[in-house]
Formats: structure tokens, C-alpha cells, sequence
């Protein structure tokens, strides 16, 4: 057995049809079944039958479920999607093919959400796309993935072009804001942690998480605050939280309140420590912090 990945690895197929794509496929799937990884391939029929025929008698440890059964309820739930197709415990290996009804746009957002903030799952994701797909599909798949599963073992991609981190996935991939918070200055703050506190243990967080997640949006917030005008900083908080165990804050300000956030070196390294992720995003007229903490 070869030693498992500890994450989220994230591989692209490029093909020109289910014999194809079953021959890129089978090298990665006889792996993670050597590992003993939970094997599922959504595909359409075709590919099904290349895959099974090329498997043999290892087809009956794969589950074969309908392409359709991949899909995301919409944009923004399909991180969410995605989660649940990581049960916690095992490693799973999911293969699936591009929609073609799912606009570029959509799947340029979904690829970029999986890197950003998706990078800790115990998944290796086999995202297959046509050669005569859709040009804009063909070019997500493309730039979108390290890696690509190949008939001769996975190989690097050098199209590949990472989503840049100081633009994350946008926040409305957490859902609705289920808090709001106005920051003016440091006497809000104390409201601001009990409200993360309390969205924290709601998702689902505990103990030490919950500490962190509300030292993590603290902090951000107290960036903006030192910066401006401390009893006018114009901050808000919004924290969104209906995903499961995972808390996801945003604060944001006037340009002018939030100089600080673009300071020379990592302006957030003093947040890293305490929560999944910590992003700066910059509009023409405000800037924001994205705090994403997880269980």
C-alpha cells in the first residue's frame, strides 16, 4: 500500500471518450482501492461499462452511482455538496464528469471553492472534461487542477494557474448571514465575540474550536479598528454558519479604515494560528477580511 495523501487532491481528466477516460481513470482507481479508500465513480453508462470491463472482478468494491447524484443544489451549496461526499474516518476516491448544462462561470466558482477552502478533506477528486467540451468548460479544467490523471499515473498539469488567495471564494458559498455585527470602535468588541461564540456552538464547534474561532475574527477585527478612527472604524461583521461545522466570518470597511490589512508582510499572519482560513479581499471601496473556522 502506497501511504495515503493527507488531504484534498484535486485531479483533472481530459479525454476524448469513455474508452479514453476509462484508461486515464483505472491507474488512480487501482490505487486508492490497494489503499483500501471507498471508491465512487459517477459517470454516464459508457464510461461505466469501459470502467467495469477494465476493473475486472475490483468493479464490485466500486460504487457506480448516476452522474446526477453529484450534483450541487446550486453555486454556492456545492462546497457543501462536496463535503458530503468526504465521510469522516475514511479516504474516498470520487470520480465525475463535467455537466454540461453547468455554466462556465459555475464551475470556474465550484474548481476555485475546492482549493481555497476545501484542501484538509480526506478526498482525491477525478474531475473528467472532454477535449470537444464547451471551450469555456475545456479551459476551467484546464487551469483548475494540479494535477492530471493520465493512462501512465498522475502527472503535473502546466496550464495550471492557482486561484489567488488574496480573492476567496465568495462568501455567499456559507450560505445566508445568519449574524451582523456593527464595529465602531473597541467597546463593540466584546459583542463581537460573544456573537461568534454563540454561532460557533451552534454550528456545531466545541471547546478549544470555538476559543479559536472567536480569537481568529477578534483579531481581524481589531486590525480594522487600530487603523482607523477608534471610536468610527465603520466595521461590519457577518458571520454565516448553516454548513455543517463551520463558522465563516467576514469583516469589511471603508478603504481608508482598513489600511492595515495591506501593511508590508502577512497582515493576517497574527490570525492564521486560529482558525482554517484567513483572507484579505480588496474592492475599489472597501476592503475585507474572510475568517473561515472549522471543527
Amino acid at each position: 500500500m502506497t501511504a495515503p495523501p493527507a488531504g484534498l487532491v484535486h485531479l483533472g481528466l481530459l479525454h476524448r471518450g469513455p474508452d479514453d477516460l476509462a484508461a486515464s481513470a483505472v491507474p488512480e482507481l487501482r490505487r486508492a482501492l490497494a489503499d483500501g479508500e471507498d471508491v465512487v465513480v459517477a459517470a454516464d453508462r459508457a464510461t461505466v461499462r469501459r470502467v467495469r470491463e477494465a476493473l475486472g472482478a475490483d468493479a464490485e468494491r466500486v460504487e457506480f452511482p448516476p452522474p446526477s447524484a453529484l450534483a450541487g443544489p446550486s453555486a454556492p451549496g456545492f462546497v457543501a455538496a462536496v463535503r458530503g461526499w468526504a465521510p469522516p474516518g475514511r479516504r474516498t476516491t470520487l470520480l465525475g464528469q463535467y455537466a454540461p448544462a453547468v455554466p462556465g462561470a459555475d464551475r470556474a466558482y465550484g474548481e476555485d471553492a475546492l482549493g481555497l477552502v476545501l484542501d484538509d478533506l480526506p478526498l482525491t477528486l477525478i474531475c473528467c472534461c472532454r477535449h470537444d467540451e464547451d471551450p469555456e468548460q475545456l479551459a476551467v479544467a484546464r487551469r483548475s487542477h494540479p494535477r492530471l490523471a493520465t493512462a501512465v499515473g498522475t502527472v503535473d498539469n502546466p496550464d495550471y494557474r492557482p486561484p489567488s488567495p488574496t480573492s476567496p471564494v465568495p462568501a455567499a458559498v456559507w450560505g445566508t448571514v445568519t449574524v451582523r455585527v456593527s464595529v465602531d470602535g473597541t467597546a463593540d468588541l466584546a459583542e463581537v465575540r460573544r456573537r461568534v461564540a454563540d454561532a460557533a456552538a451552534g454550528a456545531g464547534l466545541e471547546g478549544d474550536a470555538v476559543r479559536a474561532a472567536v480569537l481568529a475574527v477578534h483579531e481581524a477585527v481589531v486590525l480594522g479598528v487600530r487603523d482607523g478612527d477608534p471610536d468610527h472604524a465603520g466595521l461590519t461583521v457577518e458571520i454565516r454558519s448553516d454548513t455543517g461545522p463551520t463558522v465563516f466570518c467576514e469583516i469589511t470597511g471603508p478603504r481608508g479604515a482598513t489600511t492595515a490589512m495591506v501593511s508590508p508582510g502577512d497582515p493576517l499572519a497574527h490570525v492564521r494560528p486560529f482558525c482554517a482560513r484567513a483572507a484579505l479581499h480588496d474592492d475599489p471601496d472597501r476592503r475585507a477580511v474572510r475568517v473561515l473556522s472549522t471543527a
